[in-house]
């Protein structure tokens, strides 16, 4: 399984047809990383679209450009959906809030649990 270490995140595409991504520790997510990941994603894909699962639980900022990019409003979708893993459930409010602001073209869906999280993602996996 390759791995691509970047600035901000480690992505991978899972045995299961699941794309992960881990925001590291601390990271202030900027656009330059957000593109960055976004390439990485095309790369490991090879033109094949799966569900994505981002590990939200150890950043410590996004920019709005970085999610703006992430909302993918003016380009095509390179997922089919994303579950936000994030720390616990008083996270939810904040990421609904941003989930609000930034309307993803592609389903979005926050989990406090990884087994949840995958689960919901392969109804969307493309056969």
């Amino acid at each position: 399984m390759q791995k691509n270490e970047l600035r901000a995140f480690t992505t991978w595409l899972g045995d299961n047809d699941v794309c992960y991504t881990v925001v590291k520790q601390n990271a202030v997510v900027e656009l330059p990383d957000a593109i960055e990941n976004s390439d990485s994603v095309a790369k490991l894909s090879e033109g094949k679209i799966y569900p994505m699962l981002v590990n939200l639980k150890e950043i410590k900022s996004i920019s709005k450009e970085a999610r703006d990019h992430f909302s993918m409003q003016n380009r095509p979708p390179g997922v089919s959906a994303i579950g936000l893993l994030i720390k616990s459930p008083a996270s939810t409010l904040i990421g609904n809030f941003f989930l609000g602001l930034n309307k993803s073209i592609v389903p979005v869906k926050l989990f406090t649990n990884e087994e949840k999280a995958v689960l919901w993602l392969k109804q969307f996996q493309k056969k």
